[in-house]
């Protein structure tokens, strides 16, 4: 996957990609400073993938009847969480102390629509959510340790899945299948 991180694009370019022009793109970068590209050593703004999706995110929200600064607030929270945009994927905290459960959660979350951080212990739980800002966390609710990280998680708005809701449909998948004649 391409790095979406990476300043590619002139205003003027991103202004067609996303069907709008260049002064509104500079007018909301100043006044609501969400979206900055960086400079080239000329001065020039350029764009990344990545910001080319989250202007295209606004615009859709202000098309769609918001004002600008509401569909801003959204972007920010979006991002806040560490929902996708565009090929961007979906970051997934997975928090659990029993061997080979991440593991396998790995395997089933590994596709290219996932990220999937892995943390055995509360402390490395906390750390990964902190500075990686994941869209959903999965964890094991019985275990007493992620207790409290269960709580600040639920309180910051993120989705907590209790890991035993994915162990069940898993489990299922080892069981022999009936034969049909």
């Amino acid at each position: 996957m391409a790095d979406r991180t990476v300043p590619l694009f002139s205003i003027g370019a991103v202004a067609r990609m996303v069907d709008l022009s260049a002064a509104t793109i500079r007018t909301w970068e100043t006044r609501y400073g969400y979206v900055v590209p960086q400079r080239s050593g000329g001065g020039q703004r350029l764009y990344s993938r990545g910001q080319v999706d989250q202007l295209r995110f606004v615009k859709e929200h202000v098309d769609a009847g918001r004002r600008p600064g509401e569909a801003h607030r959204l972007l920010a929270e979006r991002v806040d969480r560490g929902d996708s945009f565009g090929g961007t994927r979906l970051r997934v905290l997975v928090a659990e102390s029993r061997t080979g459960v991440s593991t396998m959660l790995r395997e089933l979350f590994g596709a290219d629509a996932f990220e999937v951080l892995l943390a055995s212990d509360a402390a490395t739980a906390e750390q990964a959510f902190e500075e990686l800002a994941p869209a959903v966390v999965v964890v094991d609710v019985e275990d007493g340790d992620f207790e409290e990280l269960v709580d600040r998680i639920r309180s910051a708005g993120v989705k907590v899945l209790p890991i035993d809701l994915l162990e069940r449909p898993l489990a299922l998948l080892d069981k022999p299948r009936p034969v049909v004649r």
